[in-house]
């Protein structure tokens, strides 16, 4: 009798929570945003530990503009329960003030947690933008406030490496330029003990700049350029075409503190055998810095990515064209280098993070209004199908009224069960004996 009591307490409890749940969904969806809130308050007073109340209720705030309020409770359903839904409007509450680095968390957060396939490709689209946003926010907050930045705060282990000097070689050979810039950053990221410089953030104050590769690549303007990254010392170069098949590479280090210049020597190599002159200024660059590498640090860097110069070639015209904006043109690049070369990692790597990038950067005024738009209702039908449903046994199982499947074994019997000591297999009749009309 207790039990059939208290079943029916809760059924009257879910079913007034679950009828709040949906007058409140159905109130967001015809704007009236007062009246969703007044009825998510409502359901959180009969059930305080509710994810789907928090984070509905965060919702309605955000639809309505009340991004503070919207914020404070959808952290309180991400610390009930964290759930794809919250962290993506969590994500759009962030990016409309501009917050682009806790929205790319939050939207990172939100794909972790596996939304539907429609709203994934919307945020891992939208994320590419979104990141090249927070780097030109970066550049910009940099240069306002330029006089202010002290070189003795950037860490002694910082370091950046700037597109090399491309004015001295022919136009089809002028994207190496970036790839070997780009290779140098990567394996100076193999020293446990650097700290190297996102170059993306180093394009973002070109653009602000307005500077050319050779004028940026200038140890007299670097020093500027590593202030404004954040670096102590930044690694320029120039490069020269020998005849058709040579290169040669004058490296250079420069101190952002004092300006001082140390010239690691010109290194040259046939074009077929480019990584050669790339490694040679990184062990040089290494050599300045006074680092002693570990063996496993050595192996890493003296990996060669590719022994093929088209697939290497191809390789930085997408970076080119990446850099531009220019995304599909950059696949197309990187899908050739893979194809001349399928064992090519790095390649591969650009593939997969432009797979879902549009064809090319837009800025375009009301862009994240139509992403808001697009996601909102998309995530908005995700959640309306069998919403109330979920309601109801999420808090029925809350209860212990509902076990979780997972935690059963094939007998239905929790962890702490006793054990059986045979199994039960086969066919035959059970009789259950007893009052089953649960009368006293």
């Amino acid at each position: 009798m207790l039990k059939a009591c208290a079943v029916a307490a809760l059924a009257l409890l879910v079913g007034c929570a679950g009828g709040l749940y949906n007058q409140g969904r159905s109130m967001v969806e015809r704007g009236q945003y007062d009246q969703a809130i007044e009825l998510f308050y409502g359901q959180i007073k009969a059930e305080p530990g509710s994810a789907v109340a928090w984070r509905e209720l965060g919702i309605a705030f955000f639809k309505k503009g009340d991004l503070a309020k919207a914020e404070d409770a959808l952290k309180q359903a991400n610390n009930i329960q964290p759930d794809s839904r919250t962290n993506l409007y969590l994500g759009l509450v962030y990016e409309k003030q501009e917050m682009y680095g806790k929205a790319i968390d939050a939207y990172r957060a939100s794909l972790s947690l596996k939304p539907e396939s429609k709203i994934e490709a919307m945020v891992r689209s939208h994320l590419d933008g979104l990141v090249i946003k927070k780097v030109r926010s970066e550049a910009t907050e940099a240069l306002a406030n330029e006089a202010g930045i002290d070189v003795d705060t950037i860490p002694e282990n910082t370091i950046a490496v700037v597109d090399f000097d491309n004015t001295h070689l022919p136009p089809d050979m002028a994207p190496i330029s970036k790839g070997l810039a780009e290779f140098t950053a990567l394996d100076l990221g193999k020293v446990a003990s650097l700290r190297v410089v996102d170059r993306m953030k180093i394009d973002a104050i070109m653009g602000e700049l307005k500077l050319s590769s050779s004028k940026y690549a200038d140890p007299s303007t670097a020093p500027r350029m590593g202030r404004l990254v954040g670096s102590r010392r930044i690694v320029t170069g120039s490069l020269l075409g020998i005849g058709d098949k040579t290169i040669q590479l004058d490296g250079a280090v420069v101190n952002t503190r004092d300006s001082s210049t140390a010239v690691t020597g010109a290194m040259e190599g046939d074009l077929d055998k480019i990584f050669a002159v790339e490694k040679s200024l990184v062990f040089k660059v290494i050599d300045n810095l006074g680092i002693a590498l570990t063996a496993e640090e050595r192996d890493a860097i003296e990996k060669i990515p590719t022994e093929s110069y088209l697939a290497f070639m191809a390789y930085c015209r997408g970076l080119e064209y990446k850099s531009q904006g220019m995304y599909e043109a950059a696949r197309q690049e990187f899908r050739q280098a893979q194809q001349e070369d399928n064992g090519f990692q790095e390649a591969g790597v650009q593939v997969k993070a432009l797979a879902s990038a549009p064809a090319t950067a837009s800025e375009e005024p009301g862009a994240f209004e139509q992403f808001e738009l697009g996601l909102s209702a998309a995530s908005d039908q995700e959640s309306s199908q069998g919403g109330i449903d979920r309601f109801q046994n999420g808090l029925l199982a809350d209860q212990d009224f509902i076990r979780d499947s997972e935690k059963l074994d094939r007998h239905g019997n929790t962890p702490d069960s006793p054990d059986r000591t045979s199994d039960i297999t086969g066919t035959g009749t059970v009789t259950i004996r007893g009052n089953l009309d649960a009368q006293p």
